[in-house]
C-alpha cells in the first residue's frame, strides 16, 4: 500500500513540475539561462516568462540602465581578477613554504648558488688576466718593431685587435655574472624575509618590497575616492580615447565603453571606476575587448597586450626607463698602432 502511495506522490510532483513557471534571462556575460526561478542577484535584469510551450507570455524590463548593467559586469570581472591575483600569491607563498624545510635551508641554497657564480667569476677573471698579459706582450713586440723604424705586419696588428676584443668580451661576461650574482642575492634576501614572515608573522613583518610588488594588477589602478581618483579618471579616459580602435558609444562618470571591434587585430576598450566595499579605495579598471571576446576568448594580439601593459605608466605618469646612453669609448680602442 505504501508503495502505491509513494508512486502517487511522485506522479503528482511530476504534474506540478509540468505547470511550473519558466523564465528566460541573460547574465552579465551575455549567456542565456532558462530556469523555474531567477536567482536573487539577477532579479534586476530583464527577463521573460514562458508558458509550457516555450512561448513568451510576459516580459519584465531591466531595472538598470545599460551603463549600470555593464558597470556591474565589469565589477564582477574585476573581483574575479583580484581573486585570481590573490590566489596566485597564496600559491606562491605555499610553494615557498613547501620548498624549504627552514630558513637555514633557504640560506644554504642561496649561498650555494652564489658560491657557484663566484667560482665562475674567478675563472673568467683569470682568463681575462691571461689575455691582458698576451695583449701586453703583443703590444711590446709591436712597439719594438716600430722603434726600429720597421713596418708592422698585418697579422701582428690583427692579433693585437683580436686580443683587445677578447678583453672587452671578458669584461662584459664578468659584468653580467656580477649582475646575476647581485640579482640572486636580492631575490633570496626577499625570499628569506617572506619565508620568515610566513612562518612567524608576529615576529617578522612582511618585506616592504614584497608588499609593493604585490599591489599592481595590470590594467588596474588603485586610487583614493575624491580629487585623486577624479584626476586619474580623466587621464584614463584620455588614454582610452587615444588607444581604442573604435569610437566611444557610452560614457558616464563611472564607465566608458567603446564600440565593439569587428575586425581581427582591432580592439575596443571598457573603462570602469569601481569603488571597493570598504569605501576607502576605488579601482580604475581597463578591460580590452576584441572579436575574440565575443567568443569568450582572451585578446592576445600584440596591440591588446601593449595597450593593457602601458595603461598604468601612462595614467600614473610613471617615467619610462631612460634610453641607454651611447657606450663609452672602449678602454682599448681598436685603432691601428
Amino acid at each position: 500500500m505504501s508503495r502505491y502511495y509513494c508512486l502517487l506522490i511522485l506522479l503528482l510532483g511530476a504534474v506540478t513540475d509540468l505547470h511550473a513557471e519558466l523564465y528566460r534571462w541573460v547574465d552579465e556575460y551575455g549567456k542565456v539561462h532558462y530556469s523555474d526561478k531567477i536567482p536573487a542577484q539577477h532579479k534586476h535584469r530583464g527577463h521573460a516568462k514562458l508558458n509550457e510551450q516555450g512561448v513568451v507570455v510576459d516580459k519584465v524590463a531591466s531595472s538598470l540602465t545599460p551603463a549600470q548593467q555593464q558597470h556591474r559586469m565589469q565589477e564582477k570581472k574585476l573581483r574575479l581578477l583580484q581573486q585570481k591575483f590573490q590566489q596566485q600569491h597564496l600559491d606562491s607563498d605555499q610553494s615557498l613554504l613547501d620548498q624549504y624545510i627552514s630558513a637555514d635551508d633557504l640560506i644554504m641554497t642561496r649561498d650555494g648558488k652564489i658560491t657557484k657564480i663566484e667560482r665562475s667569476i674567478d675563472i673568467m677573471t683569470k682568463r681575462r688576466d691571461s689575455i691582458l698579459e698576451s695583449l701586453a706582450r703583443q703590444q711590446k713586440r709591436i712597439d719594438a718593431i716600430q722603434s726600429q723604424g720597421e713596418s708592422v705586419s698585418v697579422d701582428m696588428i690583427q692579433k693585437l685587435l683580436r686580443l683587445r676584443h677578447s678583453v672587452k668580451e671578458s669584461d662584459t661576461e664578468i659584468a653580467h655574472a656580477e649582475a646575476k650574482k647581485q640579482q640572486l642575492h636580492e631575490l633570496y634576501t626577499l625570499e628569506l624575509q617572506r619565508y620568515r614572515h610566513l612562518k612567524q608573522p608576529d615576529k617578522y613583518p612582511p618585506p616592504t618590497s614584497w608588499m609593493q610588488s604585490s599591489e599592481p594588477i595590470e590594467g588596474v589602478i588603485i586610487c583614493s575616492p575624491g580629487k585623486n581618483c577624479r584626476h586619474l579618471w580623466k587621464r584614463a579616459v584620455t588614454y582610452v580615447r587615444k588607444h581604442s580602435d573604435t569610437a566611444v558609444k557610452l560614457q558616464t562618470d563611472e564607465i566608458v565603453i567603446t564600440q565593439q571591434a569587428m575586425q581581427d587585430q582591432k580592439i575596443g576598450l571598457i573603462l570602469s571606476l569601481i569603488r571597493e566595499p570598504d569605501g576607502k579605495r576605488a579601482s580604475i579598471y581597463l578591460d580590452v575587448q576584441c572579436r575574440a571576446s565575443a567568443r569568450r576568448a582572451p585578446c592576445n594580439s600584440k596591440q591588446a597586450k601593449s595597450v593593457l601593459h602601458n595603461f598604468r605608466p601612462a595614467v600614473l605618469k610613471e617615467t619610462e626607463p631612460a634610453p641607454k646612453p651611447a657606450s663609452n669609448p672602449p678602454d682599448h680602442p681598436e685603432e691601428t698602432p
